[in-house]
């Protein structure tokens, strides 16, 4: 395995860990006025790492196939992917509405808040946007480091590991979003290594973070109504 691989991996890995410190710091002590999912800048910053993930993946020396790039059957990939990111958004529903109802000092929905539709014509340009926001982690969690290690080391512990640290990146959600993210996490870990696909955990990830903004969206206007 390529030592610029492993150096390349450990240093995004340092820069994500960070820039979720700092943003969720940020995010405590203000709501943006603009989307962040819809920041020019932002947007541009995400296309270019998964530029450099894609160029860590050839570094890599599993090649496309290991790396879950090919597939030889896209369309039940996907078809598996939407199934997959309904069922995660339903199941982690109740338990969600209970921490928010029982424990909310748990759950911070301050992230959501920041990239939220707020308008009508928001709501198409963010669905868009979340796109690239699920290559991103799909491409770093699950390609290049289960498909980048998994010769290497005993998978199954390693997936655990990923999916935990995969949590911890969202510790701004509160401890329940850690907790919620890290089952998220081996799930699609899970689903990874059973079909070596990209496509369709970039798919179940992109179906469960639009699901669950349709859910918010939906929760906060019933509460309006009741109020």
């Amino acid at each position: 395995m390529s030592p610029f691989f492993i150096a390349g991996l450990l240093f995004i890995l340092s820069f994500l860990s960070f820039a979720t410190y700092r943003t969720g710091q940020l995010l405590r002590q203000m709501i943006p006025e603009e989307n962040l999912a819809l920041l020019p800048f932002e947007n541009g910053a995400r296309l270019l790492l998964i530029a450099l993930l894609v160029g860590l993946g050839w570094l890599s020396g599993r090649g496309a196939e290991g790396l879950g790039w090919l597939t030889q059957t896209p369309l039940t990939d996907v078809g598996l992917g939407l199934i997959a990111g309904v069922a995660i958004s339903l199941l982690l529903l109740p338990p969600t509405l209970w921490v928010q109802r029982h424990r909310p000092q748990w759950y911070s929905d301050v992230v959501m808040r920041s990239i939220r539709p707020r308008s009508p014509r928001e709501w198409p340009l963010v669905i868009l946007a979340l796109i690239p926001m699920a290559l991103v982690e799909e491409l770093l969690f699950r390609s290049l480091l289960l498909g980048g290690f998994a010769p290497y080391v005993q998978v199954i512990y390693f997936a655990v590991a990923v999916s935990i640290f995969f949590g911890l990146l969202h510790l701004p959600q509160g401890e329940w979003g850690v907790v919620a993210v890290s089952l998220v996490g081996l799930v699609l870990s899970a689903l990874f290594l059973w079909r070596n696909s990209l496509l369709l955990v970039v798919v179940a990830h992109w179906v469960a973070n639009v699901l669950q903004m349709v859910l918010a969206a939906a929760q906060e206007r019933w509460e309006g109504w009741r109020g």
